[in-house]
């Protein structure tokens, strides 16, 4: 493993933690403009990451850091699904914004940050089911850029009085606090994206090969 592959994750992390960062964005805005700071913000995000993929794609994979369990690699298979409800939850409900956010629906019923969560499961799934230096950095700048959002988010809740309200009624652990139920929040959910995490998880499994060189399910031959 080389210094660039270190230094472009800091550049990553970075990209992501300090223009969203409580004060840092709002000094951004009232300069920029919202619009100007949205294409600043993607354009760094983008570059970022850009830098990132080059210098993984030209470390070599270098030592071997632990030998995952046994156990590791069906765990990914079974908390994948997870994460990907998660995430599709997450783009299909609507939040309103950190200043004021809506009443908690769907999803946000059983956790108030349901990206940043299935980001956090892929991530340490993945971490947990490899051992190299190169996919280690990888899977531990992503689980500390979900966990720098949860972090950041929870802050930003906590300086208003919506937010606080807010917060008071749900939780970050899923199930933990359940607003109107857990019926409801199943029956808000729904069937569609029931239906749309599981069908973006079996396209997955088909194009993991492809894209990443190795089945998630090869344990099981």
């Amino acid at each position: 493993m080389t210094a660039p592959l270190l230094l472009s994750a800091l550049l990553l992390f970075l990209s992501h933690a300090v223009p969203s960062w409580p004060g840092v964005r709002p000094a951004l805005m009232a300069r920029m403009g919202r619009p100007g700071f949205m294409a600043l913000h993607s354009l760094g995000s983008l570059l970022t990451l850009g830098l990132f993929v080059l210098a993984y794609r030209a470390a070599d994979g270098g030592g071997v850091l632990f030998v995952p369990a046994g156990w590791a690699a069906p765990l990914v298979a079974l908390v994948m699904p997870l994460a990907f409800l998660l995430l599709v939850a997450r783009v299909t409900t609507r939040f309103g914004t950190l200043d004021a956010p809506n009443p908690p629906r769907g999803i946000y019923r059983i956790t108030r940050c349901p990206g940043s969560l299935g980001l956090l499961l892929w991530a340490l799934a993945h971490l947990n089911a490899t051992g190299d230096e190169r996919r280690v950095v990888l899977f531990a700048t992503m689980a500390a850029i979900a966990l720098f959002a949860i972090v950041k988010n929870d802050t930003v809740l906590r300086r208003g009085a919506g937010g606080r309200a807010y917060r008071a009624e749900t939780s970050i652990i899923p199930f933990l606090a359940l607003p109107g139920g857990l019926w409801a929040a199943l029956a808000e959910f729904g069937w569609l994206r029931l239906a749309g995490g599981l069908a973006a998880y079996a396209a997955m499994l088909a194009v993991h090969p492809w894209l990443f060189g190795v089945s998630p399910l090869y344990w099981m031959n």
